[in-house]
């Protein structure tokens, strides 16, 4: 109120008067839910606003129509109002969304949002920009979300909550504010709202364990202040060896005396003189407030909240993160950013988080150590092997506490940049597996900001801007990439994960696994490249839906501490149907039973436009269904290049071959190229793999194997199986389970 009415006399009355304005609205709110008559809140508030004779009307007025630019909203959101108003009489409240003025207008939010209405698109306007910037600039006045309203979701410990449940940690500011919006990606950008999720959750499960440090930082500060000097002195009276062990230990590693050697230590020791108990522990005092301050009080970034050092570092392979992640004066990334050739981000991210260790081991981890020394220890204050350890102190020294509160380093970029050129990189800093390195590899699966070029992480069918097709060629026959996979193995102990936004509570969750991991953690993320990949600015989320449940890429967790084995580390958990080839479900309108497929995807983006054609059910006649086919090929059949010989059981005939669809409720056909069956067949078998990295026995796999046997005994021909393929491998599935 007194932000936005001018006449502070009457700010201040309009504030003598919230109480018994906050009781009546809280009236007329419940009489509203239950009558189910949705009185808007803003015209709630202006009903009793209005009626204040005490108030002057210019001022009144100036207050009523700042309201009516605020999307407030009580009636929508139970477990907000509602549910907490029944339990405790004066404890509900009011919810809001606030729209960036920067918005781009891409509509992926309206997208997810979908029949709850709570979004809805509009047409931008210099009024509409103006009302927009007047609701930001006050949701910029309010608090933090309070916990009461976060229901299950802990924000003090994120690392605790369930995965559906770690969605809330965007209704704290703190977290929202870990990468801001305004930079320059194109709309919709699927890059965007990984590094988002990236940035979001290790600010939430860091900045509670930056002020829990604090805390305890500040009491051991303040309990050495008091009884500092004298424990010296007592140290220095019956234990004079531990005692000089420790002064010198304080003056090398918090007083700065430390040299290139011992000799150059004693020397500088000599050269400074007597150093008193008071000094020694002024010393630590200071060092150790000043760490405190750090992680709770120090504002990182102007415009930020003082809210304590930043809980990450962030370096990036040039790609398309670089261009939209570096264009003033929108930089996006309020966290110390930086930008390296396009093959060495991973690198200079190792290099970052050496720096970032030493540091914590200097600043931070030593000086705790010898306070906590000095308070908790009658004997053993000190030793000579002790000094070594505490000058030379690294992460292999440090405890499990030490490492969580450890700044994480986030490394960026590309399937090019990680899965090509800087592959090489990649593989040595997951080789290190250092304790605060996180590498994200956004997968566009094309050199996105080039032009369309193929990348390892293309696939078969490659579709791209600069990709061939012909008679000759239509894409590449080699199979794709998977870099997640390929640090599964031969790795050491890494943890990987391959995951998207299709399941963002997952991706949440493992995130905050991979920063909990005494050891390097690798992240692959599918992103959309709207330009690319040709899709419509909001289908971000929803392309990442579609080529999950189609097999294109399949999610999964790699986590170490589970055991020693594939099938205990691995899980496929959050895919469909996790026993069959592909996920069986039905179309929407008509419920006809389909296998979704990877055609099912291909058809929703113009990328693969030259693999399709829609043809009548009146042409259906000298075609094969895709499932029918696939019963006939391996993969093999692809490396020996026995899909191309007419005589073998595995030809694929050029456009043979069909799919279905629906579409707005009618069923459409189409047939593919015969690349488009091949690239079937690969990411079948890519499946099939994973499945069995995960102890998955695959039934249709199974069922495949014992059909081509029949074949070549002559018990079944090849026309049997183009015909019926499919049904054949569900009787036996069903009756083998």
């Amino acid at each position: 109120i007194n932000h936005y009415v001018s006449d502070k006399r009457a700010a201040n009355l309009l504030l003598d008067e919230v109480s018994g304005i906050d009781e009546r609205c809280r009236i007329k709110m419940n009489e509203s839910i239950n009558k189910k008559t949705k009185i808007p809140f803003n015209q709630i508030i202006y009903e009793e606003v209005s009626q204040l004779d005490s108030i002057e009307e210019e001022a009144r007025n100036e207050f009523l129509r700042i309201l009516n630019k605020l999307p407030l909203a009580y009636s929508n959101v139970a477990a907000i109002y509602q549910t907490l108003e029944n339990r405790n009489p004066g404890n509900g409240g009011i919810f809001s969304i606030f729209i960036s003025d920067l918005c781009k207008g891409c509509g992926e939010c309206v997208q997810v949002c979908g029949d709850h209405n709570a979004l809805r698109m509009s047409d931008e306007t210099p009024e509409l920009n103006a009302e927009l910037s007047t609701a930001q600039v006050f949701s910029r006045l309010l608090p933090d979300t309070d916990q009461k309203f976060l229901g299950a979701y802990q924000s003090e410990n994120p690392e605790e909550a369930r995965e559906y449940i770690l969605r809330n940690h965007l209704m704290v500011r703190r977290n929202y504010e870990a990468l801001v919006s305004g930079d320059g990606a194109c709309a919709g950008c699927g890059e965007k709202t990984v590094l988002r999720a990236a940035a979001s959750i290790t600010e939430a499960y860091m900045r509670p364990i930056y002020h829990r440090k604090a805390d305890r930082l500040l009491k051991k500060a303040e309990f050495l202040q008091q009884i500092g000097v004298t424990k010296l002195e007592s140290f220095a009276l019956n234990r004079r060896d531990e005692y000089n062990w420790f002064k010198r230990c304080v003056a090398h590693v918090v007083m700065g005396f430390g040299g290139e050697n011992d000799q150059d230590t004693l020397h500088r020791l000599e050269e400074i003189g007597l150093i008193s108990d008071k000094e020694i522990i002024d010393a630590l005092v200071a060092v150790i407030k000043q760490d405190a301050f750090d992680h709770r009080n120090l504002q990182a970034v102007d415009g930020c909240m003082a809210n304590g050092m930043s809980t990450m570092y962030m370096g990036a392979h040039t790609g398309c993160n670089t261009v939209y992640g570096s264009t003033p004066p929108s930089n996006p990334h309020p966290y110390p950013w930086m930008n390296s050739l396009f093959q060495d981000g991973s690198t200079i991210s190792w290099l970052i988080g050496e720096s970032a260790l030493l540091n914590h081991a200097r600043r931070s981890v030593s000086p705790e150590r010898l306070a906590t020394a000095l308070i908790e220890r009658e004997v053993n204050l000190c030793s000579d092997s002790e000094y070594f350890e505490l000058t030379h102190l690294d992460d292999s020294l440090m405890t499990d506490q030490e490492i969580c509160e450890l700044p994480k380093v986030w490394a960026i970029g590309g399937d090019g940049a990680m899965g090509d050129i800087g592959f090489q990189n990649v593989s040595k800093v997951v080789l290190q597996n250092r304790p605060n390195i996180n590498l994200l590899m956004l997968d566009t699966q094309v050199y996105s900001n080039t032009g369309g070029q193929n990348s390892d992480s293309s696939n078969m069918l490659g579709g791209y801007d600069m990709n061939q097709f012909g008679i000759a060629s239509q894409g590449k026959l080699i199979e794709k990439k998977s870099v997640a996979e390929a640090f599964t193995s031969g790795h050491g102990s890494p943890f990987v994960a391959q995951v998207s936004m299709a399941n963002s509570a997952k991706m949440f969750k493992a995130i905050i696994e991979g920063i909990q991991y005494r050891g390097t953690a690798f992240f692959q993320c599918y992103t959309s490249c709207q330009p690319e990949h040709g899709i419509g600015d909001n289908m971000s989320a929803h392309q990442a839906k579609m080529v999950r449940d189609s097999r294109g890429m399949p999610e999964f967790i790699h986590n170490p501490r589970a055991g020693e084995t594939l099938h205990e580390v691995f899980s496929l958990k959050g895919n469909p149907s996790l026993k069959r080839d592909w996920f069986e479900t039905k179309f929407p309108e008509s419920k006809e039973n389909y296998n979704m497929t990877v055609a099912h995807w291909a058809i929703t983006e113009s990328r693969f436009r030259r693999h399709i054609k829609e043809i009548s059910k009146d042409n259906l006649s000298d075609l094969v269904h895709i499932d029918n086919m696939l019963t006939l090929v391996t993969q093999q059949d692809v490396i020996y290049r026995r899909v191309f010989d007419k005589e073998h059981h595995s030809y694929i005939p050029d456009w043979g071959v069909y799919f279905k669809v629906e579409v707005n409720g009618s069923l459409k056909y189409h047939k593919v190229s015969r690349q488009m069956v091949l690239f079937h067949v690969e990411r079948r078998k890519s499946w099939r793999i994973l499945q069995s990295r995960a102890g998955i026995d695959n039934q249709d796999y199974v069922a495949q194997k014992a059909l081509l046997e029949k074949l070549k005994n002559s018990e079944l021909n090849r026309d049997d199986l183009l015909k019926r393929g499919a049904e054949l491998i569900n009787e036996l599935v069903s009756g083998s389970s």
